[in-house]
């Protein structure tokens, strides 16, 4: 099966470095928020989860947490849709100083006088260093982020259970210049979602899938000159359409003026023009205008058609 567009941009970004700690934390932080989840064990705290459906994705979020925080990331292989016979990769760390600071990191509990919280609201992204908004973009994406083939549409989306992650989410990525993102709730599901071309291209920039974004203006230039020359087409047809129609209205007209009073009753100029026209039933008023002795410009063409079409609603 071919790998859809999500997946080549999800592999590229997984496979592309770590900066600096902050940045790394940050994404930790995004990619925590989009996909995991609190496990609790009793008087031994709480532990954390993990799910993506991306090999190299889980990767990369057991090293670059077990390098930042000194702890052992477990990882293992599941089923998914028995549909699809997609596999699930679960990455869990157990209850323990490390998983505490990273849900503190990630704002999902508070530690207070040795006593854990759980916090209903979750804190906003609100950072400071731009790198690290970008860093933090690029987790979310990662844990829970879409993006449509530009053959097919445009169409971004970062998906949550929670309506707070997606607020936050929504706010984060307005943060950057250009990006407007909307949210959504669909099957109980909450959105983040972009749909014009020119800002998804600005989150894959900023996500650093810089190869699929080459892809991605590619496949967008393509579709604009198709789309383009379509509707010069389209323009062209229709244009046709009414010069014919116009030329088929000057014939009628000619003809009813020849029945009724013959066409020497007409002025020598407008006789011209109506024989022209009956031997030259589909040329233009420009062209009409080049066969004329002495030659004239479209626009007198056509005040003497409007002078025949006068004489035809007196017959």
């Amino acid at each position: 099966m071919a790998e859809s567009f999500t997946t080549r941009v999800k592999n590229e970004i997984a496979h592309s470095a770590g900066r600096n700690p902050c940045c790394v934390v940050a994404e930790i932080t995004g990619f925590i928020r989009a996909c995991g989840s609190v496990t609790l064990a009793g008087k031994a705290g709480v532990g954390l989860k993990m799910t993506t459906g991306s090999a190299a994705v889980a990767r990369r979020y057991k090293v670059l947490i077990e390098s930042m925080y000194g702890t052992k990331v477990r990882l293992m292989v599941g089923e998914g849709a028995a549909v699809r016979r997609t596999r699930v990769y679960e990455l869990s760390i157990l209850p323990g100083s490390a998983a505490d600071a990273i849900l503190v990191s990630a704002g999902i509990i508070k530690i207070a006088e040795e006593k854990r919280e759980m916090l209903t609201e979750p804190v906003s992204f609100a950072m400071e260093k731009k790198c690290c908004r970008k860093a933090c973009l690029k987790g979310l994406f990662l844990g829970a982020g879409l993006v449509s083939d530009p053959e097919r549409g445009y169409d971004l989306e970062i998906m949550f259970a929670n309506e707070a992650n997606a607020a936050a989410t929504r706010r984060l990525m307005n943060s950057f210049t250009g990006l407007r993102s909307r949210v959504r709730q669909r099957r109980g599901v909450h959105v983040v979602y972009l749909k014009d071309s020119e800002q998804i291209k600005d989150v894959l920039a900023i996500v650093g899938a810089h190869v699929q974004l080459l892809r991605f203006e590619e496949v967008r230039m393509v579709k604009d000159m198709k789309g383009h020359a379509n509707r010069l087409g389209n323009c062209d047809t229709a244009n046709m359409d009414r010069a014919l129609g116009a030329a088929e209205r000057q014939l009628a007209q000619i003809r009813s003026i020849e029945a009724r009073d013959g066409l020497d009753s007409l002025p020598g100029e407008l006789v011209d023009t109506a024989l022209t026209r009956i031997f030259h039933p589909d040329a233009s008023l420009a062209e009409i205008g080049r066969l004329l002795i002495p030659p004239i410009g479209k626009a007198a063409v056509g005040a003497r058609f409007k002078r025949i079409a006068e004489r035809a609603k007196r017959c």
